[in-house]
């Protein structure tokens, strides 16, 4: 019985495209959805409304605030350099193609330190932003660590 109940969840895998379902997701698919769903999280803790598009779309998140309706790319890193955490901002696999102008907020999230960075859009303007959560004085993007006062503006 388990073998041909896993044969027809195979079979509608298939049928919907989806990824093998054997097959283990990496290490930074984990930590992006691990980020995706504190993401969540945080909205529903602060009575935002975040929805994910039905279909793919240059934003992870539309979420209903005070602020109106903002369109939300969820970034995440892991990766420490000497005493900064450098996050790609680079779209899908490509790192070369830029995320989309129609962006309203970059919200960054640092793993090991559990810890938000909310941007706006047009603040980011590089592929790779280093970020430094422990040195203030070297961080252009420090007031925007743990400030969720854009969706409230």
């Amino acid at each position: 019985m388990d073998e041909i109940q896993y044969d027809s969840y195979t079979t509608l895998a298939n049928l919907y495209d989806t990824q093998d379902l054997t097959m283990p997701s990496s290490n930074a698919q984990r930590i992006g959805a691990i980020a995706e769903t504190r993401f969540v999280a945080e909205c529903l803790e602060r009575n935002f409304e975040p929805h994910t598009p039905t279909t793919p779309m240059p934003w992870d998140f539309i979420v209903h605030c005070p602020a109106g309706d903002l369109k939300v790319q969820v970034k995440s890193t892991s990766s420490k350099i000497l005493s900064h955490y450098a996050v790609n901002t680079g779209t899908g696999t490509s790192t070369k193609e830029h995320m989309s102008d129609v962006i309203d907020v970059v919200a960054i999230y640092i793993a090991p330190l559990k810890q938000w960075w909310m941007m706006p859009r047009d603040v980011v303007t590089s592929k790779t932003i280093k970020l430094y959560p422990k040195n203030p004085s070297k961080s252009k993007f420090k007031k925007y660590q743990d400030n969720w006062s854009i969706y409230y503006e």
